[in-house]
Protein backbone atom coordinates (compact mmCIF):
# COMPACT_ATOMS: atom_id res chain seq x y z
CA UNK A 1 0.00 0.00 0.00
CA UNK A 2 1.44 3.45 -0.86
CA UNK A 3 0.83 6.81 1.41
CA UNK A 4 -0.89 8.93 -0.30
CA UNK A 5 0.72 12.14 -1.57
CA UNK A 6 -0.39 15.48 -0.09
CA UNK A 7 -2.08 17.73 -2.38
CA UNK A 8 -2.74 21.71 -1.88
CA UNK A 9 -4.91 24.03 -3.80
CA UNK A 10 -1.96 25.09 -5.41
CA UNK A 11 -1.83 21.56 -7.18
CA UNK A 12 -5.21 21.33 -7.38
CA UNK A 13 -4.94 24.34 -9.79
CA UNK A 14 -1.66 23.11 -11.57
CA UNK A 15 -3.53 19.39 -12.22
CA UNK A 16 -7.16 20.78 -13.74
CA UNK A 17 -7.22 19.58 -17.17
CA UNK A 18 -5.38 16.51 -17.64
CA UNK A 19 -6.74 13.22 -17.58
CA UNK A 20 -5.58 9.83 -18.21
CA UNK A 21 -2.23 10.71 -17.60
CA UNK A 22 -0.44 7.58 -18.57
CA UNK A 23 2.89 5.93 -19.43
CA UNK A 24 3.16 4.14 -23.20
CA UNK A 25 6.27 2.93 -25.40
CA UNK A 26 5.18 3.05 -29.00
CA UNK A 27 7.20 3.49 -32.38
CA UNK A 28 5.62 6.00 -34.03
CA UNK A 29 6.53 8.93 -36.93
CA UNK A 30 6.22 12.55 -36.80
CA UNK A 31 4.81 14.37 -39.53
CA UNK A 32 8.30 14.68 -41.53
CA UNK A 33 8.73 10.99 -41.42
CA UNK A 34 11.16 11.01 -38.30
CA UNK A 35 11.56 8.50 -36.07
CA UNK A 36 9.92 9.03 -32.70
CA UNK A 37 8.97 6.69 -29.64
CA UNK A 38 5.57 7.82 -27.66
CA UNK A 39 6.28 7.60 -23.43
CA UNK A 40 2.98 9.34 -21.97
CA UNK A 41 -0.52 10.02 -24.00
CA UNK A 42 -2.97 11.78 -21.75
CA UNK A 43 -5.70 14.41 -22.31
CA UNK A 44 -5.17 18.13 -21.52
CA UNK A 45 -8.02 20.77 -21.22
CA UNK A 46 -10.04 18.11 -23.91
CA UNK A 47 -7.30 17.36 -26.51
CA UNK A 48 -5.77 13.92 -27.08
CA UNK A 49 -2.18 14.92 -26.94
CA UNK A 50 1.14 12.92 -26.97
CA UNK A 51 4.76 13.50 -25.55
CA UNK A 52 7.26 11.89 -27.62
CA UNK A 53 11.41 11.54 -27.62
CA UNK A 54 13.11 11.82 -30.83
CA UNK A 55 15.69 8.65 -30.15
CA UNK A 56 18.61 10.02 -31.83
CA UNK A 57 18.87 13.65 -31.05
CA UNK A 58 16.40 12.90 -27.15
CA UNK A 59 14.63 15.83 -27.99
CA UNK A 60 10.92 15.88 -26.45
CA UNK A 61 8.24 17.11 -27.70
CA UNK A 62 4.42 17.13 -27.26
CA UNK A 63 2.24 16.26 -30.20
CA UNK A 64 -1.08 15.82 -30.91
CA UNK A 65 -2.11 12.11 -31.34
CA UNK A 66 -3.19 12.73 -34.54
CA UNK A 67 -0.18 13.64 -36.31
CA UNK A 68 1.79 10.71 -35.45
CA UNK A 69 2.03 7.74 -37.42
CA UNK A 70 2.67 3.82 -36.91
CA UNK A 71 6.41 2.85 -37.54
CA UNK A 72 7.60 -0.11 -38.95
CA UNK A 73 11.49 0.35 -37.37
CA UNK A 74 12.68 -2.74 -36.25
CA UNK A 75 13.83 -3.75 -33.11
CA UNK A 76 17.37 -4.34 -33.53
CA UNK A 77 17.02 -0.95 -35.11
CA UNK A 78 15.72 0.47 -32.54
CA UNK A 79 17.66 -0.59 -29.68
CA UNK A 80 20.64 1.14 -31.72
CA UNK A 81 19.42 4.41 -31.30
CA UNK A 82 21.18 6.66 -28.37
CA UNK A 83 17.98 6.69 -26.29
CA UNK A 84 17.15 3.23 -26.08
CA UNK A 85 21.39 2.43 -25.98
CA UNK A 86 21.47 4.57 -23.28
CA UNK A 87 18.59 3.55 -21.42
CA UNK A 88 19.41 -0.29 -21.49
CA UNK A 89 22.77 0.47 -20.37
CA UNK A 90 21.79 3.13 -17.51
CA UNK A 91 19.63 1.05 -15.91
CA UNK A 92 20.74 -3.06 -16.30
CA UNK A 93 21.43 -4.16 -12.78
CA UNK A 94 23.39 -4.44 -10.83
CA UNK A 95 23.51 -0.97 -9.63
CA UNK A 96 25.32 1.12 -7.00
CA UNK A 97 22.88 2.88 -4.12
CA UNK A 98 24.38 6.32 -4.46
CA UNK A 99 24.99 7.72 -8.03
CA UNK A 100 23.78 5.62 -10.84
CA UNK A 101 23.02 6.15 -14.38
CA UNK A 102 24.62 8.72 -16.32
CA UNK A 103 27.15 10.24 -14.30
CA UNK A 104 29.93 11.50 -17.45
CA UNK A 105 28.97 11.52 -21.30
CA UNK A 106 28.76 8.36 -22.89
CA UNK A 107 31.37 9.60 -25.55
CA UNK A 108 34.21 11.82 -26.00
CA UNK A 109 32.88 15.65 -25.84
CA UNK A 110 35.02 18.94 -25.49
CA UNK A 111 33.11 20.47 -22.86
CA UNK A 112 30.85 20.04 -19.45
CA UNK A 113 27.08 19.61 -18.53
CA UNK A 114 25.72 21.73 -15.86
CA UNK A 115 23.06 20.71 -13.74
CA UNK A 116 20.92 22.37 -11.00
CA UNK A 117 18.88 20.83 -8.33
CA UNK A 118 15.48 22.48 -6.73
CA UNK A 119 14.92 19.73 -3.46
CA UNK A 120 12.07 21.04 -1.52
CA UNK A 121 13.34 24.31 0.63
CA UNK A 122 11.95 26.74 2.76
CA UNK A 123 14.98 29.69 1.50
CA UNK A 124 14.91 31.62 -1.41
CA UNK A 125 16.62 30.42 -4.63
CA UNK A 126 19.94 31.30 -5.69
CA UNK A 127 18.70 34.39 -7.75
CA UNK A 128 21.86 35.90 -8.10
CA UNK A 129 23.45 32.50 -9.76
CA UNK A 130 21.00 32.35 -12.05
CA UNK A 131 21.27 35.69 -13.21
CA UNK A 132 25.22 34.72 -13.66
CA UNK A 133 24.37 32.35 -16.09
CA UNK A 134 22.31 34.68 -18.34
CA UNK A 135 24.68 36.92 -18.75
CA UNK A 136 27.22 34.11 -19.20
CA UNK A 137 26.64 33.43 -22.90
CA UNK A 138 28.68 32.08 -25.42
CA UNK A 139 29.05 32.51 -28.77
CA UNK A 140 25.71 34.65 -28.71
CA UNK A 141 23.93 31.64 -27.40
CA UNK A 142 22.18 31.12 -23.72
CA UNK A 143 23.79 29.17 -21.18
CA UNK A 144 22.71 25.05 -20.92
CA UNK A 145 21.58 23.82 -18.02
CA UNK A 146 19.78 20.85 -16.75
CA UNK A 147 16.93 21.66 -13.62
CA UNK A 148 16.48 19.04 -11.64
CA UNK A 149 12.46 20.38 -10.51
CA UNK A 150 10.65 18.73 -7.62
CA UNK A 151 6.93 19.35 -7.81
CA UNK A 152 6.64 20.80 -4.40
CA UNK A 153 9.92 23.21 -4.67
CA UNK A 154 7.58 24.49 -7.53
CA UNK A 155 4.52 24.80 -5.42
CA UNK A 156 5.67 26.43 -2.84
CA UNK A 157 7.98 28.91 -4.49
CA UNK A 158 5.99 29.61 -7.46
CA UNK A 159 7.32 32.75 -8.21
CA UNK A 160 10.44 31.72 -8.57
CA UNK A 161 9.52 28.92 -10.56
CA UNK A 162 8.08 31.64 -12.82
CA UNK A 163 11.49 33.65 -12.49
CA UNK A 164 13.28 30.57 -14.42
CA UNK A 165 9.95 29.94 -16.97
CA UNK A 166 10.61 33.67 -18.07
CA UNK A 167 14.32 33.28 -18.52
CA UNK A 168 13.83 30.55 -20.86
CA UNK A 169 11.34 31.94 -22.58
CA UNK A 170 13.34 35.08 -23.25
CA UNK A 171 16.08 33.70 -24.03
CA UNK A 172 18.13 34.02 -21.38
CA UNK A 173 18.75 30.33 -20.11
CA UNK A 174 18.77 27.17 -22.34
CA UNK A 175 16.58 24.93 -19.83
CA UNK A 176 16.22 21.29 -19.85
CA UNK A 177 13.63 20.15 -17.72
CA UNK A 178 14.91 17.04 -15.49
CA UNK A 179 12.17 15.48 -13.21
CA UNK A 180 13.16 15.28 -9.48
CA UNK A 181 10.42 13.60 -8.16
CA UNK A 182 7.33 15.22 -6.96
CA UNK A 183 7.89 15.32 -3.00
CA UNK A 184 11.61 14.23 -2.51
CA UNK A 185 11.24 13.00 0.35
CA UNK A 186 13.65 12.60 3.06
CA UNK A 187 14.35 12.33 6.73
CA UNK A 188 17.39 13.50 8.02
CA UNK A 189 20.00 10.82 9.85
CA UNK A 190 18.19 8.02 8.12
CA UNK A 191 20.47 5.92 6.16
CA UNK A 192 20.51 5.80 2.78
CA UNK A 193 19.28 2.23 1.93
CA UNK A 194 15.82 3.68 4.04
CA UNK A 195 16.10 7.14 2.77
CA UNK A 196 14.92 9.26 -0.40
CA UNK A 197 12.83 6.68 -2.64
CA UNK A 198 13.88 4.02 -0.90
CA UNK A 199 11.55 4.56 2.16
CA UNK A 200 8.45 2.53 2.52
CA UNK A 201 5.52 3.43 0.26
CA UNK A 202 7.22 5.31 -2.21
CA UNK A 203 5.26 5.14 -5.22
CA UNK A 204 7.58 5.70 -7.77
CA UNK A 205 5.06 6.19 -10.80
CA UNK A 206 3.08 8.73 -9.28
CA UNK A 207 5.90 10.82 -8.22
CA UNK A 208 7.20 10.72 -11.71
CA UNK A 209 4.21 11.74 -13.55
CA UNK A 210 2.38 14.15 -11.34
CA UNK A 211 6.00 16.36 -11.69
CA UNK A 212 5.77 15.81 -15.70
CA UNK A 213 1.95 17.23 -15.11
CA UNK A 214 3.23 20.06 -13.52
CA UNK A 215 6.03 21.12 -15.71
CA UNK A 216 3.06 20.43 -18.57
CA UNK A 217 1.02 23.00 -17.05
CA UNK A 218 3.35 25.59 -17.01
CA UNK A 219 4.06 25.08 -20.76
CA UNK A 220 6.91 23.27 -20.33
CA UNK A 221 8.26 20.70 -21.74
CA UNK A 222 9.56 16.79 -19.50
CA UNK A 223 12.97 15.84 -20.99
CA UNK A 224 13.92 12.11 -20.72
CA UNK A 225 15.98 12.64 -17.56
CA UNK A 226 15.62 11.39 -14.01
CA UNK A 227 17.55 12.81 -10.92
CA UNK A 228 16.40 10.35 -8.11
CA UNK A 229 16.63 12.78 -4.82
CA UNK A 230 19.95 12.43 -2.87
CA UNK A 231 21.35 10.15 -6.13
CA UNK A 232 19.94 7.66 -4.14
CA UNK A 233 18.06 4.64 -5.86
CA UNK A 234 18.20 0.35 -6.26
CA UNK A 235 17.93 -2.06 -8.92
CA UNK A 236 14.00 -1.82 -8.27
CA UNK A 237 13.97 1.96 -8.87
CA UNK A 238 16.58 1.81 -11.85
CA UNK A 239 14.31 -0.91 -13.54
CA UNK A 240 11.35 1.28 -12.92
CA UNK A 241 12.87 4.14 -14.67
CA UNK A 242 13.43 2.20 -17.38
CA UNK A 243 9.76 1.29 -17.45
CA UNK A 244 8.07 4.94 -17.60
CA UNK A 245 11.38 5.21 -20.74
CA UNK A 246 13.41 7.80 -18.07
CA UNK A 247 17.15 7.90 -18.16
CA UNK A 248 18.63 8.14 -14.57
CA UNK A 249 20.58 11.24 -14.02
CA UNK A 250 23.78 11.07 -11.59
CA UNK A 251 26.67 13.45 -11.87
CA UNK A 252 30.52 12.72 -11.14
CA UNK A 253 31.31 16.59 -10.08
CA UNK A 254 29.16 17.41 -7.20
CA UNK A 255 31.08 20.63 -6.53
CA UNK A 256 29.76 20.58 -2.77
CA UNK A 257 31.31 17.36 -2.03
CA UNK A 258 34.86 18.61 -3.30
CA UNK A 259 33.88 16.54 -6.69
CA UNK A 260 35.96 18.58 -9.69
CA UNK A 261 34.95 18.72 -13.45
CA UNK A 262 36.78 17.43 -16.04
CA UNK A 263 35.97 16.86 -19.90
CA UNK A 264 32.79 15.22 -20.22
CA UNK A 265 31.50 15.55 -16.45
CA UNK A 266 27.92 16.32 -15.62
CA UNK A 267 28.30 18.81 -12.49
CA UNK A 268 25.92 19.24 -9.71
CA UNK A 269 25.23 22.23 -8.20
CA UNK A 270 21.83 22.94 -5.79
CA UNK A 271 20.41 26.09 -6.76
CA UNK A 272 17.45 25.87 -4.06
CA UNK A 273 19.36 27.73 -1.20
CA UNK A 274 20.08 24.74 0.25
CA UNK A 275 24.19 24.30 -0.86
CA UNK A 276 25.64 27.61 -1.09
CA UNK A 277 28.78 26.01 -1.04
CA UNK A 278 28.63 24.81 -4.30
CA UNK A 279 27.54 28.20 -5.87
CA UNK A 280 30.43 29.83 -4.59
CA UNK A 281 32.94 26.56 -6.05
CA UNK A 282 30.87 27.15 -9.59
CA UNK A 283 31.35 30.56 -10.26
CA UNK A 284 34.99 30.54 -11.62
CA UNK A 285 33.67 27.77 -13.79
CA UNK A 286 31.26 29.35 -15.37
CA UNK A 287 33.23 32.62 -15.74
CA UNK A 288 35.73 30.84 -17.39
CA UNK A 289 35.52 31.76 -21.44
CA UNK A 290 37.52 28.74 -22.29
CA UNK A 291 35.48 26.24 -20.83
CA UNK A 292 32.15 25.19 -22.73
CA UNK A 293 29.19 24.24 -21.52
CA UNK A 294 26.91 21.78 -22.97
CA UNK A 295 23.28 20.65 -23.81
CA UNK A 296 22.88 17.93 -21.39
CA UNK A 297 21.30 15.94 -24.43
CA UNK A 298 24.57 15.52 -26.03
CA UNK A 299 26.24 13.48 -22.78
CA UNK A 300 23.96 10.93 -24.64
CA UNK A 301 22.97 11.52 -28.21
Amino acid sequence: MFAALPMSGAWAAAMRGFSDYRAVFIAARAEDGRHLFITRRFKYNGEQLTLTVDPVTLETKIRPDAWLGKDDLGWNEQAATPYLSALRALTNPPTPTENAGLIHARGAVDGVFLTVDMCPSHKPFESRFFASLARARREGHAMPVAISISGYWALEHGAEFATLIGMQKRGELDIIWTNHSYTHRYIKGLADAQNFMLMAHTDFEREVLLTEQLLISKGLTPSVFFRFPGLVSDDYLLMEARRLSLLPLGADAWLAKGKHPKRGSIVLVHGNGNEPLGIHEVKPYVADPKLRWLNLREAVA
